[in-house]
């Protein structure tokens, strides 16, 4: 009979129960460390057999044994058990005439227990996980001596230490794999095409990180009070539960999320909060759950879940991974959806430039229809159209920058000579202004060609091409436009509009150099690359 109070001995199993979890110690492979202590016990107290004993709440299960032959039996049959929550060492110089064991299977069966001395294992925590003890076969009427209940104590205190460092290497290793997950989630969302796949992807190396049967992720409709979780992870065999729930589907539970508070359940069993709905959680496998609700401003705007068919202590690490996984997902789901809607008003800007650029077009031509000039009024409508494929550019990055190449591609295509025009060089990103600027002077550049140089006839061709190399200011990017197979070329008489675009150069400080050499123009610019990105 145990000599605590019932409420006592249920507070000390759970302490212990919570100990032996965050030890991850049960069931593992034998370790020398442990082996050696039992082997010193048994020679140090003349006995044949010596256990380090772990008290889980069916079974005490063995980490080292040294004479016998069996990993763990039932709880009921322990001797280590007894006043196990006093800390103290429990010495008894015959089973069979102790009222506590003497109807002992161990004692009265075939193991022959007789006489007992046990250790406690007490952590740092103060939580008492189990005993080191020593067995005899036969009584020992004077017990052990000092000496040896002195060293059979201090064995117990390096098995006790010997559990907290190996706590401590396993803690560090799990904190690594939860920060690697993390890692690993950030890859997925950054890389990620839509919404859909960020959550599958986060949920699966949460589910398999964290060893659940399900994982996922749900956004919260307050309008209607539902909870609809979209693509998410399980298990080989387990159900899906995808789709769109009422928050009143839960109870009471419902109410600490919504206050932003997580749900941790670690047995539906035994959680009163959750008996309310324990049909509706043993049928889709619940027994263990966290719900991680995600905020802003305010309000719980979605949950992350984890869910487990068995009962489950949630290690305080384990909670904060799953916070962080939820609130990267949240932030990337967020972001997307941002993009998105900017990818549709970016549309509609496009479009409607699009119109006022036709529109303005439209009004030059009526308003310039009476001049003879009218190479100036087809100048003035190809300015507008590099001016509109500049503008197509920035947008795709909502006005932040723009590839060069594609500037380009698009000036050249609208006037009609991609299959002449060769274009060789690594990306390249235009800030606002020098991608419009770039627009003009390639117009420029190509409509010179068609007019004078390469593009006059039948076979002439222009390379264009352009790289970064290192200067004294910084990096520095050089284009250099070549024309070849064309008539001779002369410098013009007289500078017009065009020139004068073209001499501005990329960000309106010049860098530009034109020749007229036999073979064709030849036209270099060059400009700072911190410039062109903050132009």
């Amino acid at each position: 009979m145990l000599s605590l109070s019932a409420s006592a001995a249920d507070a000390g199993a759970v302490q212990r129960a919570k100990a032996l979890a965050e030890l991850m110690v049960l069931d593992t492979p034998d370790e020398q460390s442990f082996d050696d202590l039992v082997f010193v016990a048994a020679k140090a107290c003349g006995v044949p057999i010596a256990l380090i004993t772990l008290l889980d709440t069916d079974r005490q299960w063995f980490k080292a044994k040294y004479g016998l032959d069996v990993c763990e039996t039932d709880i009921e049959h322990s001797v280590c058990r007894i006043d196990i929550d006093k800390g103290d060492l429990l010495e008894i110089v015959d089973l069979t005439a102790d009222a506590r064991t003497k109807r002992n299977p161990l004692v009265t069966g075939e193991k022959h227990f007789r006489a007992y001395a046990g250790a406690p294992l007490v952590l740092r925590s103060g939580a008492v996980v189990g005993r080191l003890c020593v067995i005899d076969t036969a009584p020992r009427p004077a017990g052990l001596s000092e000496m040896e209940r002195a060293m059979l104590q201090a064995l117990a205190r390096l098995a006790s230490e010997n559990l907290e460092l190996r706590r401590i290497a396993k803690a560090s290793e799990r904190l690594t794999e939860l920060q690697t997950a993390l890692v690993e989630i950030g890859e997925v969302i950054r890389s990620s095409s839509g919404t859909e796949e960020m959550t599958s992807g986060t949920s699966a190396i949460v589910g398999r990180t964290l060893a659940t049967d399900r994982a996922g992720f749900g956004t919260v409709d307050h309008d209607v009070e539902t909870i609809n979780v979209e693509t998410h992870w399980t298990a080989p065999g387990v159900m899906s539960i995808a789709g769109r729930h009422r928050l009143d589907e839960f109870g009471s539970l419902h109410k600490p999320l919504v206050d932003g508070d997580p749900l941790i359940v670690r047995d539906a069993l035994s959680d009163e909060r959750a008996l309310h709905n324990l049909d509706g959680a043993l049928r889709i496998g619940i027994r263990a759950v966290i719900d991680m609700p995600v905020r802003d401003q305010g309000k719980t705007i979605a949950v992350f879940f984890v869910h487990c068919g068995t009962p489950r202590l949630w290690p305080a690490e384990e909670i904060a991974f799953l916070r962080s996984a939820a609130d990267r997902l949240e932030a990337g789901v967020a972001r997307h959806r941002a993009e998105q809607r900017q990818h549709i008003v970016n549309g509609e800007i496009a479009h409607r430039l699009k119109n006022t650029l036709t529109m303005v077009q439209a009004i030059a031509s009526q308003t310039l229809r009476t001049v003879t000039d009218r190479d100036a009024v087809y100048a003035f409508e190809g300015r507008l159209m590099a001016l509109s494929a500049a503008h197509d550019a920035l947008l795709q990055t909502s006005w932040t920058q723009a590839d060069l190449q594609a500037v380009a591609a698009t000036v050249i295509e609208a006037i009609g000579f991609s299959d002449r025009v060769r274009m060789a060089g690594l990306p390249v990103a235009l800030g606002p202004r020098a991608a419009l600027s770039f627009s003009l002077i390639v117009h420029e550049l190509l409509t010179n060609a068609c007019k004078y140089g390469a593009l006059t006839n039948d076979y002439g061709k222009v390379s264009l091409s352009w790289g970064v190399e290192d200067s004294q200011d910084g990096d520095l990017l050089k284009i250099e436009w070549r024309e070849q197979g064309g008539p001779p070329v002369v410098p013009p008489t007289r500078k017009g509009f065009g020139s004068k675009l073209i001499s501005i150069g990329l960000v309106g400080t010049g860098g530009v150099d034109l020749r007229f050499d036999p073979e064709g123009l030849a036209a270099d610019l060059h400009a700072s690359m911190r410039q062109l990105v903050q132009a």
